[in-house]
This record gives C-alpha cells, sequence and structure tokens, in this order.
C-alpha cells in the first residue's frame, strides 16, 4: 500500500477507504517506511553511463542520479544540497571504488561535473547532450530573435537533431564556424553606460556561440558510434521526469519525507530488495 501510494498520483484519503482503515491508522502503518528508506546502493555494470541532476526542493536539496543507458535503471544516486564540483567528486569517487570504468559518459554541460569526470575517469568519452544543448541556446536565442545573426544562428540550432551520418557533422561544423567569422564584428560591439562602464551589447547571441563551441568536441561522439546516446533522457526523462511527477503529486510533504521519497522511487526504480515488513 506505501509504495502504490508513493509511487501514483492516488491520494491518502484513497488508500485508506480502499483499505477500510482511516486515514490516521494507515498514517501510522506508513510511518515507519518514511522513517527507513532504503540507502543508496551502486547497481549494475555499463558501458555508457548517464549522468544528471534533479532538484527536490528548490534551493534545499537535490539528487545527483548516475544511470544505465541501455537498462534504462538508476546506478546509484546521493542527495546534495547543490550542484557543484565537489559533491560531483564525492559522488564519482563512490561510483569508482565500487563501478567497473565506463567507455561513455553522457551529461549535460554543467561545469563542476565536467570537471570532475575528466579527474576521476580521464580515459572516459564525454557525450554532451545534444537535448540540453539545443534547449539552452533555444531559449537564448528566443523564437523570434530580433537580429540577422540570432535568426541565422537559431535556423542552425534547429539542425542538430536531424545530424545523423560524419558528412551532416562536417557540413553543420563548417556552417557553424562560418557564422562566428561573418559575425565576428557584430559579435564584438559594444555598450557603454556612466563611468566609462561597458558591457557586450549582445551577450546572450556571444553566450549562446560559447555554448555551442565548447559543447563541439564531445557532441558528436554517437556519430562515429551510434550505440552511443545522443542525449541523457534516459535518466532525465526515463527517471527524473517521473520523480519530479511524483514529487508535484506528494507536494505537501516535508523535506525529510520528500527524501524518503526519492529513496524508495529509485530503489525500486533500481530493482533493490527492499524490506517489506518494517
Amino acid at each position: 500500500m506505501f509504495v502504490s501510494w508513493i509511487t501514483s498520483k492516488k491520494t491518502l484519503k484513497e488508500i485508506a477507504t480502499n483499505a477500510r482503515v482511516t486515514i490516521q491508522t494507515l498514517s501510522a502503518w506508513f510511518q515507519p517506511y518514511w522513517d527507513h528508506p532504503p540507502a543508496p546502493q551502486i547497481s549494475g555494470t555499463t558501458q555508457h553511463l548517464v549522468l544528471d541532476a534533479t532538484s527536490v526542493a528548490p534551493r534545499e536539496c537535490m539528487v545527483l542520479i548516475a544511470g544505465n543507458a541501455t537498462s534504462r535503471k538508476p546506478v546509484s544516486w546521493m542527495t546534495v544540497q547543490r550542484e557543484n564540483l565537489d559533491v560531483w567528486l564525492r559522488f564519482l569517487r563512490r561510483l569508482a571504488l565500487a563501478y567497473v570504468e565506463p567507455s561513455v559518459v553522457i551529461c549535460d554541460g554543467q561545469r563542476g561535473l565536467l570537471r570532475a569526470i575528466r579527474e576521476i575517469w580521464p580515459r572516459v568519452k564525454i557525450q554532451r547532450c545534444l537535448i540540453h544543448v539545443f534547449r539552452q541556446a533555444s531559449f537564448w536565442l528566443t523564437q523570434n530573435p530580433k537580429t540577422r545573426a540570432g535568426a541565422e544562428l537559431l535556423t542552425l540550432v534547429r539542425k542538430l537533431s536531424a545530424i545523423r551520418t560524419k558528412r551532416q557533422k562536417r557540413r553543420w561544423i563548417r556552417a557553424f564556424f562560418s557564422w562566428t567569422r561573418k559575425h565576428e564584428s557584430f559579435l564584438k560591439q559594444r555598450s557603454y553606460g556612466p563611468n566609462k562602464r561597458w558591457w557586450y551589447t549582445h551577450r546572450k547571441l556571444r553566450g549562446t556561440k560559447s555554448l555551442i563551441q565548447n559543447a563541439i568536441p564531445d557532441l558528436f561522439h554517437f556519430v562515429s558510434d551510434p550505440s552511443i546516446p545522443r542525449t541523457s533522457n534516459h535518466v532525465e526523462g526515463g527517471i527524473n521526469a517521473r520523480l519530479k511527477e511524483l514529487l508535484r503529486s506528494h507536494r505537501g510533504m516535508n523535506l525529510t519525507k520528500k527524501l524518503a521519497l526519492v529513496s524508495w522511487y529509485l530503489a525500486l526504480r533500481q530493482g533493490q530488495k527492499t524490506n517489506s515488513k518494517l
């Protein structure tokens, strides 16, 4: 009954009614499961490891998740206050002690995560999530860019998801660097304020250019090896999305119960044999 409740949109009242008990009785039955959530374990090995983070409570807590790109199950997880280099290093060190080094890690462009991967697994190939690059670039450029340079770059960004072959990859990269050369002077334009203070006029456009330029070396490994996932959706869409949905469904919970819910959900997805008689 506890698992049925926390992994669905059912209310406590619905579960109690089906069990023919009061909500107070049901809450008393469930309390031991809140008090003793499953601990994170490291499960299985995979050549393609997906790493991602999701918020449990804004500005209070996040969960780092390692996922198996093949089985789409969690490998392990760790709750932290915020996402940065230190917490990713702690998480990856723990994985490295009990886990066979993967050949590829699929992840977004969070700086702390990228640095941690290169420190813990220097030989591992990193595949940047294509969807993260597309979403961030589209957000900064907006759907209706007000400059010609922005409109041209958005057209290029929208072609990213269609790349499958080495020829398409080479043509896209050539087109991108051709765009940077064409608009070099435009991107360097400055705006001036009081006290000789200045800033780049087209900061969002420059940011998008840097995002793509920094991602390119690790953006197209899937072209040479089609077995490599192009995105981290195996975790973000397959695990994180469902977790966020559950947290929304049970949004009245305090942080302690939210963390317990996260542990129960991930342990069940992982296939842990949880204790049903606490």
